[in-house]
């Protein structure tokens, strides 16, 4: 059979294998969580603050943002992050390069 066909499925197994990292690595080890947490209330306001302004509007937005991606939504917003800070630094291009790479025959 064509073994090229099978690299998208190597690809979307490591996606899904980084995407449950975080998760597991928060129920496993709670200071983890707490220093995701810790790290996305800061960059959240930062964010915020740099389009808005100071002003109470800028705090309100905050809070709203905090409550939903930081407490409420914490396992589902943690592996967006590791896959927004892993497209920063373009790391899942060296994945698939590397899958794609092991898979051709010499």
């Amino acid at each position: 059979m064509d073994e090229r066909g099978n690299v998208i499925f190597l690809i979307v197994g490591a996606f899904i294998v980084i995407a449950l990292l975080p998760p597991i690595l928060m129920v496993l080890f709670p200071p983890i969580q707490i220093l995701f947490q810790i790290m996305m209330i800061f960059m959240l306001y930062s964010i915020v603050r740099a389009y808005m302004g100071d002003g109470p509007l800028t705090l309100i937005l905050s809070a709203i943002l905090i409550y939903f991606m930081v407490f409420k939504y914490t396992y589902i917003f943690a592996s967006l992050w590791v896959f927004q800070m892993l497209l920063g630094v373009q790391f899942l291009s060296v994945i698939i390069w590397g899958i794609g790479t092991s898979m051709r025959k010499g």
